[in-house]
């Protein structure tokens, strides 16, 4: 016999991850056979149901990692330091902000605040400057809504004052009961719509 055989008749068995898990149970026979006699189950752990569980190394790839939050300071006009998102401005946004300058200029010329587009462009309908004969019309038109509204609270002022002294005659003959007097009918006038 060779070194690599050996003598003895035990067989040499892979050992598998899951081994067979060997119980003793105590079981009660008929009275025929013995009360307590040892019975011998072998059972095998059954693989679980679903997915297997992920290995430790995949769950850790997985976890989120956290970014760190750079935040810019940027120096405005006055030399006060503003945080700022992006230091980077790109050609748009620095076009937007010339326009914002002459913006501001214009208003300050002008003394009124001017409307802009979406694309920071001004709006030329509120930037015109209005001609003498403009500002003169308004003057005018203002006072002759002034004089109309005079007008009209004197036109009410009369028709209240009318109404009352016929509401105070009324309710005087009612009361003195004047038997031979009887008012003439007004007729109401149609009003059509």
């Amino acid at each position: 016999m060779s070194d690599a055989e050996s003598s003895s008749d035990e067989t040499i068995e892979p050992t598998s991850p899951v081994a067979p898990v060997v119980k003793e149970t105590k079981k009660k026979k008929s009275k025929k056979t013995l009360d307590n006699e040892i019975v011998e189950n072998v059972e095998v752990k059954k693989k679980g149901k679903g997915r297997p569980p992920k290995p430790l190394e995949e769950k850790l790839a997985k976890q989120v990692v956290v970014k760190e939050k750079i935040i810019y300071m940027v120096q405005n006009e006055k030399g006060e330091f503003e945080k700022a998102k992006n230091p980077k401005l790109t050609v748009k946004e620095l076009k937007k902000i010339e326009l914002n300058k002459q913006k501001e200029q214009k208003e300050i010329e002008l003394g009124k605040t001017l409307q802009t587009r979406k694309n920071g462009k001004i709006d030329n309908r509120s930037a015109k400057v209005r001609t003498e004969a403009q500002i003169e019309a308004t003057k005018r038109m203002v006072e002759a809504n002034k004089k109309r509204r005079e007008e009209k609270a004197q036109h009410k002022e009369k028709e209240n004052k009318t109404i009352l002294k016929e509401t105070v005659k009324d309710s005087v003959r009612e009361v003195v009961n004047e038997p031979f007097y009887e008012p003439k009918k007004k007729e109401t006038p149609k009003i059509r719509f």
